[in-house]
Formats: structure tokens, sequence, C-alpha cells
């Protein structure tokens, strides 16, 4: 799995990047807070989301470690899949949006493309549960819980797992629901990997 790039910008085109590294080039799919940063002939560093499927690898890139946790967070919602988070990112910084939540905004939500009342509405209910989760620069009382810097090496351990998992063979949504559904405080990757597997053989009986 992919979690970073580091190089020079090629090109922009739309809401793409082409970025090279040692002399490949990736292409990568940004927000639009991210584009004003893209200067050509000029060097980058993003945090990345990197997607694996059948007929494709995709490649999504932000400036900062949280709006990629908030990201991975959105795209597990129903209805809201990269496309959308993106638009989200691209329209609203991760401290509005925190408050958004925090508020039930769904005016704010709804107004942007893509978004539907019933889809805010929604995404407002199940976020708000995950978002204590994510260090996400939450001050003390936003949600009523105060973030723990922790939480970033629990990412770690989980993208890091999700990524052996991947590199067995097993699709990323999958991987992300085992891992979601096996962690536990405390786990570190080999743990978390280890605990996936033992779940997909309970389910094989």
């Amino acid at each position: 799995m992919i979690g970073s790039i580091r190089g020079k910008v090629i090109r922009t085109e739309g809401m793409t990047a082409l970025i090279e590294v040692q002399g490949l080039g990736y292409e990568v799919e940004v927000t639009g807070q991210c584009l004003p940063l893209l200067k050509t002939g000029e060097e980058i560093f993003l945090y990345v989301h990197h997607v694996v499927r059948e007929d494709a690898q995709l490649l999504f890139g932000f400036v900062s470690f949280e709006q990629r946790a908030l990201f991975r967070e959105l795209v597990r919602i129903s209805g809201i899949g990269p496309k959308i988070a993106l638009s989200l990112l691209s329209a609203i910084s991760v401290e509005d949006f925190i408050q958004a939540v925090a508020q039930d905004q769904v005016s704010t939500i709804v107004s942007i493309p893509g978004i539907g009342k019933k889809t805010a509405e929604r995404l407002l209910i199940e976020i708000k549960d995950r978002l204590p989760k994510l260090n996400l620069g939450l001050k003390e009382g936003a949600l009523n819980v105060k973030a723990n810097p922790q939480n970033n090496q629990a990412l770690i351990y989980k993208d890091e797992a999700i990524g052996a998992l991947v590199g067995l063979g097993y699709k990323e949504q999958i991987a992300l629901k085992l891992v979601e559904k096996v962690y536990q405080e405390g786990m570190e990757t080999k743990e978390i990997i280890m605990a996936s597997l033992a779940e997909i053989s309970r389910n094989k009986k």
C-alpha cells in the first residue's frame, strides 16, 4: 500500500496531479484545497490513500494526515464514494466539518455537490461516533471528546495490516472491514493481521 508520495509536479489537469518519483509518474486525485500547492516543476509531499481494484489502482492525495484520516472514514459510509468525499474535503476544512457534525448542520453538508439531504443526515449520524476515534485536532469539548495523540499510531498499524491483507490477495474493502472488526485498543500490526486471518478461518467453517 502506498501511504505517501514525495516528488516533482509534472502537470495538473482538473483535480488530477501527475507527480514524478524517481522517473515514474503517478496520477493522484487531489482535493481543491490541495490544488494551489501544486506548482509545476516543484516538489510536493502528500499523504496518500491507495485503492486497489480489479481494473485499476487509484491514488488520492491529501495535504494533511487529518484530511486523509477523515477521507477514509467518509468512504466507509454508505452512499459516500471517493469522488463525493473528495468534493466534501474540497469544499470544507476538517475543522469546519467537525463543527458541522457537532452542531448537526445538515444544510452545510447538503450544500456540497453530490450530497442529498438523506445522505447528509445519515453521514452526520454515522460519522459522529467515529470522529472521536481519529486524531483530527479535536479541541477539548468538541463532540464531548478530547483527541488522543496515540490514535495516530493506531491508524498506522491498521493501515499496515490492511496493506498486508491486500498483498495476500484480499480486496481492500474486505480488508478494511476485517481490520475494523478485529481491532482492539493496543494491538500492533502483526496482532491485527493474525486476528484478521483467524476471523477469516472461523468464517470458512
